[in-house]
């Protein structure tokens, strides 16, 4: 119930204290102190009387606690929010909470500056404006408590202030035990015990309301309710009221969003930030880039007026204060600074120190709610990162030595767990939750100041990005550690070598073959006059330039290349070094690129039978040859051949690496495609569509080899459902563009496939300019003789006869097919092709 305010609970005046003085001011605390010891001893109205005739207490003192109310609105609420934005879920469960018999007390936890103060402030300020007492404490220390409570007494009776505290103290306990419908906030609570005590002797029926950064611990002492950052309609709401930022236009928008963003939606952080902007006169870009270019500085900063301790800096400090007597943890939340805000491993951690100890630090900053732990994986906020990797001198926790060997160590981490292979599901499950470990410590190591280690990282990361179609994050993280390296150890060095050899192989994979071709020039060149030409650093550099004339279309190039580098190995390496059986297998890829079937064929065959005599029959790179061989076969004409083989590889790929292996789908797609050149159009489609939603399911929508059956499913549908198959080519333009650049070879592909459906369906004048610009970027790109400019000419001699410029046609195909005679011979199909086309429009003329 609640009772009105200025009376007694039962409605009787307060007794006459007589002539003596109203509030005892002449008598000292002491006197006071024994006279209430003498009347709670006596009990007796004689002696009541005796020491109110005396005038040693005031009649206050004599009042039953459970008879006293205050006489106004009895409150202290500090700050209450004048700015308070969401959080209506949290709202409505803590009152709900509040309101039950088994959840009076409620401990709301979180991050320190998530907002538990003022959403306690907030719900307290509800409470007062239904009529209860509300009485607020802060709670970080016994004493605080105490003092809160003394505070309590004294605004309850003032003409008894001049009591001892412990007095007071006790009086403010009896009256929280004598009454209910009241509630007690206390304010950053450090451990469950040190309010176990005081609960216990408080009436069950009154609200108690208790913020604490300690998540853990709290269980038969209060329901424990945690709260995370704002959503960010939230965050941003809260930013343009303090920053009175209300009338922002969309560019403005956009900044404050990106700002809050990047402040982890974290109210303490926004709403910091805002006053600093609101008084600065200073927009949410210019904070950010602030925050980017100083950001201990600005994380430590705070508006004229803002309190100095209520910044993100200063409040994290406190958190890790408290942690004093375990070092290890503030050790772990540096190096996590470094990793990904969520889904780090916990077994990453474990090379920190003994398990036990690792654990119990793990505990002690989830308890704190620096961190949360899940069973395998511990996230942190991003802001708490940016602290944390932040030095400040001025900071123990973040001295610039510490967030050096931070670095340091987190690096090293990484680099320790790092699977050996790129092959095994095991390995490849691995990679994956290191990846985004990988990447954040990258993006944040400030440039020059990478560690010998962390190229070593970057390198055998950019190596694994390559093997899994991820071309353009390869090539980031390998220029990084060619620069790393380069500074390290020179331009000369066999490890620089070695590591721009691996570039120049990304840029290959990523389409740039030019540069490519340019950077294993460079490098050859420094290896045969370091090294020799027969050192096998050489020679293997050598073998990648030939691969590289081979996708620039040089094949003649490639060719005499592969066939010297052969003779070479042969000699040095011997007949069975891998390397060998490596060059062997590019030769007979070249000889299929040059037309000539029957010797790609033979050279695979025999290839084949040397890698399962030293290799072994389930090799990857013996399972390799056996796809090629099946591909030559399919090239020659030959589709049974071409499909036996398929089938039988793709059964040994289910039995050695599993359904679901990136080899496996692949070599379902190759079989796909051997139903399409045998016209089965139905059986091709349905393979294609099971090797679509396999390879989304284990390699995502955006892996190159998923954006080429998108493209191919694509192709195949152009026969039965035209305008299926202009879906599906768009959106593989669309995401090759987005995903690979719009100069990578396979993006100019699907450019081409998609004009050429176009034009397949009549829409000759849309078809037109994407395949000039196809054939123009493919010059630009690939230059003028590659087989792909050289099919782009075809196709586009094809539309401009379709359209009734015949003379245009005749003139562009008889230039490719002179082009194609050249350098592809004249029986290569794309050489035949142009012959015909040719041959038909003057048969038409």
């Amino acid at each position: 119930m609640k009772w009105p305010r200025g009376k007694n609970r039962a409605g009787d005046p307060v007794p006459d204290s007589g002539p003596g003085p109203e509030t005892g001011t002449d008598v000292s605390a002491e006197q006071l102190a024994v006279a209430l010891a003498q009347v709670s001893a006596a009990g007796s109205a004689e002696a009541l009387r005796e020491g109110t005739r005396e005038g040693l207490l005031p009649p206050e003192a004599f009042v039953p606690l459970a008879d006293v109310e205050p006489v106004s609105s009895l409150t202290n609420i500090p700050g209450v929010p004048g700015v308070f934005v969401g959080r209506e879920a949290e709202v409505r469960l803590l009152e709900e909470t509040l309101d039950t018999d088994r959840g009076r007390v409620v401990a709301v936890h979180g991050l320190g500056g998530v907002g538990k103060t003022t959403l306690a402030a907030y719900v307290a300020a509800r409470n007062t404006a239904e009529g209860r007492v509300v009485w607020w404490a802060r709670a970080e220390t016994g004493e605080e408590i105490d003092a809160g409570l003394v505070d309590f007494a004294r605004a309850l009776q003032p003409v008894l202030a001049v009591l001892p505290a412990d007095t007071l103290r006790e009086r403010a306990l009896q009256w929280f035990s004598a009454h209910d419908d009241w509630m007690l906030v206390l304010d950053d609570v450090d451990q469950p015990d040190d309010v176990r005590g005081l609960l216990a002797r408080l009436n069950p029926r009154g609200r108690v309301l208790v913020t604490t950064r300690r998540s853990g611990g709290w269980h038969g002492v209060a329901t424990d309710l945690r709260i995370d950052a704002l959503d960010e309609p939230s965050a941003i709401e809260l930013f343009r009221r303090i920053s009175d930022a209300g009338g922002a236009n969309a560019s403005g928008l956009t900044g404050i969003r990106t700002l809050c963003r990047e402040l982890g939606h974290l109210p303490l952080a926004i709403e910091q930030a805002a006053a600093y902007c609101r008084v600065t006169y200073m927009g949410a870009d210019d904070y950010l880039a602030l925050l980017h270019d100083y950001p201990a500085e600005t994380l430590a900063s705070s508006a004229e007026g803002w309190a100095p301790e209520r910044t993100v800096a200063r409040v994290w400090q406190i958190s890790l204060d408290r942690l004093r007597d375990n070092p290890l943890a503030s050790d772990l939340l540096r190096i996590m600074a470094w990793y990904a805000p969520r889904g780090i491993p916990r077994t990453l951690l474990v090379g920190l120190g003994h398990k036990g100890e690792v654990l119990r630090a793990l505990a002690g900053l989830a308890a704190h709610s620096l961190i949360t732990l899940d069973r395998d994986t511990v996230s942190v906020h991003p802001l708490v990162q940016a602290t944390a990797r932040t030095p400040d001198p001025a900071d123990p926790h973040r001295a610039p030595e510490r967030i050096q060997v931070a670095q340091e160590r987190a690096t090293d981490l990484l680099l320790a767990s790092l699977p050996d292979d790129f092959v095994t599901r095991e390995s490849l499950s691995w990679w994956n939750e290191l990846l985004p470990q990988v990447d954040h410590l990258d993006a944040h190591i400030q440039p020059r100041s990478a560690t010998p280690a962390m190229a070593v990282l970057r390198a055998r990361t950019g190596q694994f990005l390559v093997e899994q179609g991820s071309v353009r994050r390869a090539v980031t993280l390998l220029e990084r550690a060619v620069e790393d390296v380069t500074r390290e150890l020179g331009r000369d060095h066999q490890d620089t070598l070695a590591l721009l050899n691996n570039l120049a192989g990304a840029y290959a994979s990523a389409g740039d073959t030019r540069r490519a071709v340019t950077l294993y020039e460079d490098v050859h060149e420094r290896q045969s006059r370091v090294l020799g030409d027969h050192h096998p650093g050489t020679l293997v550099t050598a073998a990648n330039l030939a691969l590289a004339y081979h996708a620039l279309g040089d094949v003649e190039h490639a060719l005499t290349s592969y066939e010297s580098i052969l003779d070479t190995q042969r000699r040095i390496l011997g007949e069975d070094h891998p390397r060998t059986l490596v060059t062997r297998h590019n030769l007979a890829a070249a000889y299929a690129s040059a037309g000539d079937i029957d010797r790609s064929v033979e050279t695979y065959e025999n290839l084949l039978h040397d890698q399962v005599r030293i290799l072994g029959a389930e090799h990857i790179q013996t399972l390799g040859t056996e796809n090629n061989l099946a591909a030559a076969l399919a090239s020659s004409g030959d589709l049974a051949g071409a499909r036996a083989r398929y089938t039988q590889l793709l059964e040994e790929l289910i039995r050695v690496v599993g359904e679901d292996h990136p080899d496996t789908i692949t070599t379902r797609g190759n079989l796909a495609y051997v139903h399409l050149l045998s016209g089965d159009v139905v059986e091709a489609r349905e393979s294609y569509e099971r090797v679509l939603a396999d390879q989304i399911r284990v390699l995502g929508e955006d892996d190159p080899r998923t954006l080429a059956t998108v493209n191919n499913l694509g192709l195949v549908h152009g026969a039965v459902d035209p305008g299926r198959a202009l879906e599906l080519l768009e959106r593989a333009l669309t995401d090759r563009q987005r995903v690979l650049g719009a100069d990578h070879p396979d993006t100019l592909t699907s450019l081409a496939s998609f004009a050429f459906a176009l034009m397949a369906s009549g829409d000759d004048e849309q078809a037109l300019p994407l395949l000039e610009k196809a054939a123009a970027d493919r010059v630009r790109i690939l230059g003028e003789e590659h087989p792909d400019t050289i099919a782009s000419h075809h196709d586009l001699a094809q539309a401009l006869w379709s359209m009734g410029h015949p003379v245009e046609a005749e003139a562009m195909l008889a230039r490719t097919h002179d082009v194609a005679r050249r350098v592809l011979g004249d029986e290569h199909s794309l050489t035949l092709s142009l012959r015909t086309a040719l041959n038909g429009i003057r048969g038409d003329r």
